[in-house]
């Protein structure tokens, strides 16, 4: 995938923007709550990042009206908060929307009420939420479309893809 960080060209929120918005939507801020990382696995994720001197560079991608956004999304971002590390920048980027009427060749998303990078052809959005990980020059590392892996929490995905690349 030629992905890079600079290809991102929609406004996101940062971690403490994304939860003033969702302080007002009881599922989404239930799920922020609720949810408990890891904690071993978080601490690998911030001794990792130390020991090999890199930063990670998080995007997902989502909308508000994806079920899987408002269960997703909150959990990454009390994963963010829980670490709490200037090794990771981490931005939300929503405003997807579908294309009901879309042919078989062309994208699920709507071209022109989405924000570029949904129908961008670097980002070959599958599903949402998707996140992006990249490593501190902005070079493409991995990502994880719509949940974890099988039998997985999003920490430990991260970590894979930490593992796997860098």
């Amino acid at each position: 995938m030629d992905l890079k960080w600079e290809d991102i060209k929609s406004s996101t929120k940062t971690t403490d923007e994304y939860l003033k918005y969702i302080k007002e939507k009881d599922n989404m801020i239930k799920n922020f709550e609720d949810y408990t990382p890891k904690k071993e696995i978080l601490d690998h994720i911030k001794k990792f990042l130390s020991e090999n001197n890199q930063k990670l560079k998080i995007l997902v991608i989502g909308a508000e009206w994806c079920h899987d956004c408002a269960k997703r999304v909150p959990n990454m971002t009390k994963i963010m908060k829980q670490i709490n590390t200037n090794r990771i920048q981490f931005e939300v980027l929503y405003g997807v929307k579908t294309n009901p009427f879309h042919k078989e060749d062309e994208p699920l998303w709507h071209k022109t009420h989405s924000p570029p990078e949904a129908t961008n052809p670097k980002f070959d959005l599958e599903a949402i939420p998707t996140f992006y990980f990249f490593n501190k020059e902005g070079r493409f590392l991995g990502r994880i479309i719509e949940r974890p892996e099988e039998n997985s929490t999003l920490e430990e995905d991260i970590l894979e893809i930490l593992h796997d690349n860098l």
